[in-house]
């Protein structure tokens, strides 16, 4: 059947893997998509495997749920235990064995056409069902892969043998994956609602959160705090910020997760940097806040120093840019990973290398004396966020590519018939 036929026949049935835990990014990014899907076209079945905050925020999203109730198999360790102890193993084996029976039988009772799912190891417990339901799958991936990790050979197995086609946020994610592969993975940019974003901001009230005047200068940092958002070059950009701009205040925006909070703290170690640097009353830790990109416009300007670690090469995609720009703020980032995707340096943001807090500071510095070029990338940010990354339109790529797994798999179930 063509797709023109198929759309004209019924809805899509696409079901939504959530493990429950989801935060951040991801999260995100599942209540941007269930906000923009045509539900003329899809109809979206939210299957939970346990029971946390993504429940609450996503649930009411999906036309209905299913909730399998096998518990959460993320994070794959628990605060004071080890990933690989044998308890914690034995633990999250079972919920994998759980989840994948009664996901395959919620398939075929709920007759979901294509299952999407997010998280590793997510992925292959959703991959391992579908096979069994002979339902299609689509596997997203966030983020660069990572070959020497342990996680590579099932992945690898998974790519070549339990995804349909593989979604990638970026160009520079998927050319992580491997060659052989390649013909399944579909590049589909993230979105934001960059209208609401524009029209929605709450100007003002970030500053009298903070207790900064409208004279100050605001350079924000939005985001979870991890190594890789690149918190420790912005304290150090901010240091040189202080001596020459003494008006200017730095804001990072976001918390930590509490697992990684328990386990190394980063917060206090970011913390203790600024106050080493003499950034105690420079530097602003305001934790997290609800709706975060809709107080981004109090910011003069917005940074994402994300760095490489290890094999981890680069930021996968960067919501806060694609946020930054729709909030009209001009956007400082990093030149690794998929930011060179976005931006053309100079005219809709600024690229700076990684690592280098000095040139970080440079671009910062660069923008803060001249508001004129402020305004100039500000206002191409927000134009190229509106035609290229809103959410509408990473949706509507998104229900094509629906589509496309589920005629590749009635194709294959008729070809497989046919032969036997």
């Amino acid at each position: 059947m063509s797709i023109e036929g198929r759309e004209n026949s019924k809805c899509i049935r696409a079901g939504l893997l959530i493990d429950g835990s989801e935060q951040h990014g991801v999260r995100t990014y599942a209540q941007n998509l269930l906000g923009a899907l045509d539900r003329q076209k899809v109809h979206v079945t939210g299957i939970f495997l346990g029971h946390g905050n993504a429940v609450d925020v996503l649930g009411p999203l999906c036309d209905d749920t299913c909730h399998l109730n096998t518990g959460c198999l993320l994070p794959l360790s628990l605060p004071g235990r080890g990933k690989f102890e044998i308890a914690n193993l034995a633990r999250k084996s079972a919920i994998f064995a759980r989840a994948v029976e009664r996901l395959t039988a919620t398939l075929r009772t709920a007759r979901i056409d294509v299952l999407h799912v997010h998280m590793y190891p997510m992925h292959l417990v959703a991959g391992i069902a579908c096979r069994c339901a002979r339902t299609a799958c689509l596997w997203h991936w966030h983020g660069p892969l990572q070959r020497s990790s342990l996680i590579v050979r099932p992945a690898l197995y998974g790519f070549r043998h339990l995804a349909t086609r593989i979604a990638c946020i970026s160009r520079f994610v998927a050319g992580t994956l491997p060659d052989e592969i390649q013909h399944k993975s579909r590049v589909i940019h993230n979105g934001v609602r960059t209208e609401f974003i524009a029209q929605n901001q709450r100007k003002g009230a970030l500053r009298a959160r903070l207790g900064l005047d409208s004279e100050t200068l605001l350079i924000g940092l939005f985001g979870a705090i991890a190594p890789r958002k690149g918190h420790e070059y912005f304290i150090h950009a901010a240091a040189h910020i202080a001596e020459q701009c003494p008006v200017a205040r730095c804001a990072i925006v976001g918390g930590e997760n509490e697992l990684s909070r328990q386990r190394y703290d980063y917060t206090g170690r970011y913390q203790r940097l600024a106050d080493e640097l003499g950034l105690e009353d420079r530097m602003i830790f305001a934790g997290s806040i609800a709706d975060a990109p809709l107080y981004m416009s109090d910011c003069d300007l917005i940074c994402m120093p994300t760095i490489p670690i290890g094999e981890d090469s680069g930021e996968g995609f960067g919501l806060v840019m694609i946020e930054a720009m729709s909030a009209g703020v001009p956007v400082i980032a990093t030149s690794c990973g998929a930011p060179p995707e976005v931006i053309d340096h100079g005219i809709n943001g600024i690229l700076v290398p990684p690592r280098d807090a000095e040139r970080l500071a440079d671009a910062i510095q660069r923008l803060i004396r001249d508001a004129a070029l402020r305004r100039r990338i500000a206002s191409a940010g927000q134009e190229r966020a509106s035609k290229e990354f809103d959410v509408s339109r990473m949706a509507q790529q998104i229900e094509r590519l629906y589509d496309e797994c589920v005629q590749h798999t009635s194709h294959s179930a008729t070809e497989l018939e046919y032969t036997l």
